[in-house]
């Protein structure tokens, strides 16, 4: 009977562990926003947003060209649009940030169209200011593909860091 309870209280151990081990990997995986609309879809894209927000800390212009349309076009905050040849010249000259994160992105998907609201927090080192970035990218599935074709941006004052 002893040996019974025993077994018994280590299965029970062992699920209570084992539940709180999934309970903390699905944490890990929280996705960064709303997904309205397809799972794989609202990862394929959290993904891709994820990874534009990096490039401002890498600077890796391949990014841009991967995930941006040939004919996309990009709104900047002070009233500037590019196309992607500028945005990527403009990327590649401009300079790096310490630290980029994004911080939600919410995916609205209508079949081969999707609408993504987003932002970002970064920092800059040449002024030790934290900024947010918050916009809307519009991305379209083409032969199986993802792409953005709009983006526009705009951003929150800087604040100095301590």
């Amino acid at each position: 009977m002893m040996r019974h309870a025993r077994a018994g209280r280590i299965f029970g151990a062992t699920i209570v562990a084992g539940i709180a081990a999934l309970s903390a990997a699905a944490r890990a995986e929280t996705p960064p926003g709303a997904c309205h609309g397809e799972a794989a879809v609202c990862r394929t894209l959290w993904q891709g947003e994820a990874e534009l927000a990096s490039m401002l800390v890498s600077g890796d212009v391949r990014i841009v060209e991967r995930l941006f349309a040939e004919d996309a076009v990009w709104s900047l905050a002070n009233g500037e649009r590019w196309s992607k040849r500028q945005a990527i010249a403009a990327l590649r000259n401009a300079p790096r940030m310490t630290r980029s994160q994004l911080l939600r992105a919410d995916v609205h998907q209508h079949g081969t169209v999707a609408i993504v609201v987003w932002n970002e927090q970064w920092h800059d080192p040449a002024t030790n200011r934290e900024a947010q970035s918050f916009g809307t990218d519009t991305w379209l599935r083409r032969q199986g593909r993802w792409q953005i074709i709009a983006s526009q941006e705009a951003r929150l004052p800087p604040v100095a860091v301590r």
